[in-house]
């Protein structure tokens, strides 16, 4: 009897494991260039673009030539404007961008709904920014050079 409730107990921690969200963690591969972190992600299921994690960057920054990309294919309709937003750069100016709501950001496996990116220049850099970061717990591993995030939210989910 005592080996059939210790494997029932066994079974119930791995089902409890299984659902609770916030045991769910990822492993993204990250490129160093020259001290900046940079991953492939994917938005809309339609565009694979390389970003740049940047914790100091309120929300998504994506170039217009990206954005007109999406629009192109249909993976961003006017639905998905938003309101301008107003933002403070690094050398305390501040400038007033266009908005838009992506629907599905994919880094990894982890997919985010919703996410708010400004409309950045043709072929500036992608940023990952707070808008997206502030949805995980996550850490970076310098020697494995791995973004592993772990889930905070209902707002995503892993696949």
């Amino acid at each position: 009897m005592k080996f059939k409730r210790t494997r029932l107990n066994q079974y119930l921690v791995l089902c409890l494991l299984m659902f609770n969200h916030n045991c769910l963690a990822d492993e993204v591969a990250l490129i160093d260039r020259n001290g900046v972190y940079m991953t492939p992600i994917t938005l809309n299921d339609s565009i694979v673009v390389t970003g740049i994690l940047d914790t100091g960057a309120s929300e998504m920054f994506i170039p217009f030539n990206v954005i007109a990309s999406l629009i192109q294919t249909g993976a961003i309709t006017t639905k998905d404007i938003l309101t301008e937003g107003v933002y403070t750069l690094a050398d305390g100016t501040t400038k007033s961008r266009e908005r838009v709501n992506i629907a599905k950001i994919m880094i990894g496996n982890t997919t985010f709904n919703n996410i708010s990116a400004i409309v950045g220049a043709n072929n500036s850099n992608v940023l990952i920014g707070q808008s997206l970061l502030k949805n995980i717990n996550y850490s970076i591993d310098n020697k494995k050079k791995l973004l592993i995030t772990s889930m905070t939210d209902e707002i995503l989910s892993t696949n």
